[in-house]
């Protein structure tokens, strides 16, 4: 049976980072961070989405739980066959995020700067220059600039709520806690963040609101005692 589920996510930076988004140009800068309408940066929810499905798919696969293979659509679900119920030939991944045969069940939000003050978060630019795969040397002509913040120690937060069940959130909460990375230019040193769920709450129809329980214990109740199904 599904409930309504409401996750509040935190991300810390552990170093800068960066994240680029249309329709903001800076001079003399090739690759810009996204900013919102206050000039602030924040980390998309496509980012936080994308990087969170990508791990649960390597959790599952880890633990042989059924999983499809994104993004050919004759390798995921239910053209993979990897679920052989034919009541619900969809695996725990396309269940909560969806693709493109199935509605997500979730919704994410962006995650938005806490902000201690009122200054300005301070940015800074990087100087990066294109390497030839073929020949393994610096490109004529490559030179770039990337637009990051100046350091870690920021803390972005958002929600992501949906209508799954109880074991659909145990997994989910488990792929969370396993992200290490948001944004681009990860092999540049940019984007080492945690990103935790900090609360969780589940909506009770009988009393008309949000009850919280522990995500800890939701992931240990639900991911430690999943059966293994690569064994006979």
């Amino acid at each position: 049976m599904s409930d309504r589920w409401r996750i509040v996510l935190v991300a810390e930076t552990r170093t800068a980072f960066h994240t680029l988004g249309p329709g903001r140009t800076v001079p003399l800068v090739d690759r810009p961070i996204q900013v919102g309408p206050e000039g602030t940066p924040f980390i998309p929810a496509s980012s936080v989405r994308g990087r969170v499905r990508a791990h649960l798919e390597r959790l599952l696969r880890a633990l042989g739980q059924p999983v499809c293979r994104p993004p050919r659509p004759e390798g995921m679900c239910p053209h993979a066959g990897v679920v052989a119920d034919p009541a619900g030939p969809l695996c725990l991944a396309c269940r909560i995020f969806g693709n493109a045969w199935h509605p997500s069940a979730t919704s994410f939000e962006d995650l938005h700067l806490v902000r201690p003050g009122p200054e300005p978060v301070p940015l800074s630019y990087r100087t990066g220059t294109g390497i030839s795969r073929w020949l393994g040397i610096v490109q004529t002509g490559r030179l770039f600039t990337v637009e990051t913040t100046t350091g870690g120690g920021l803390r972005f937060q958002g929600s992501v709520e949906g209508l799954l069940s109880r074991e659909e959130v145990g997994w989910l909460l488990a792929a969370v806690g396993m992200v290490r990375h948001l944004g681009g230019s990860k092999a540049r040193g940019l984007g080492e963040v945690r990103l935790k769920a900090a609360q969780l709450f589940r909506w009770d129809p009988q009393v008309g609101a949000w009850v919280e329980e522990d995500p800890e214990n939701l992931v240990k109740e639900v991911v430690g005692d999943a059966p293994d199904q690569s064994r006979p």
